[in-house]
């Protein structure tokens, strides 16, 4: 009598667990910058804080490639065809938006600004050899 009312709650919770297949994801930098696996972000536009409208990117010029491991890798198609690009880690804190990146020869933070309809907004905290904004757009399909 116990081994089948052991039997029958056990099969009662497979079974329970096994009607919603959806699988549910937290909010985290793996879904956002990564997807879940891997994503190529690129540069859509940038701008210094001087200006008033951002410098439009040509398409595939920079990109930007986030993997649910935290690396981070950084160049255009050209760099990744000849394997010349910049390669590092990267982490994101949901809780203040800050993104950090970090590649052998520059350390970026940045502030998560606005997350648009299209893509990213970032604002620079820290670092050199970037705009003081940009705005990253996953890799459209090209025209």
């Amino acid at each position: 009598m116990k081994n089948s009312l052991f039997f029958s709650f056990g099969l009662l919770l497979a079974l329970g667990s096994c009607i919603n297949g959806e699988q549910t994801f937290n909010t985290d930098y793996t879904h956002l910058l990564s997807g879940g696996n891997s994503k190529v972000w690129m540069l859509n536009g940038g701008r210094t804080n001087g200006q008033k409208n951002m410098n439009q990117a040509k398409w595939g010029e920079l990109l930007f490639v986030f993997d649910i491991e935290g690396n981070f890798i950084l160049g255009s198609f050209a760099d990744l065809h000849r394997g010349s690009y910049s390669k590092g880690r990267f982490v994101y804190n949901e809780k203040q938006k800050s993104l950090k990146i970090y590649l052998k020869d520059a350390y970026w933070v940045f502030k998560l600004a606005a997350i648009q309809e299209d893509g990213l907004l970032l604002e620079k905290v820290k670092g050199s050899f970037a705009a003081d904004w940009l705005q990253l757009v996953p890799l459209p399909i090209p025209a």
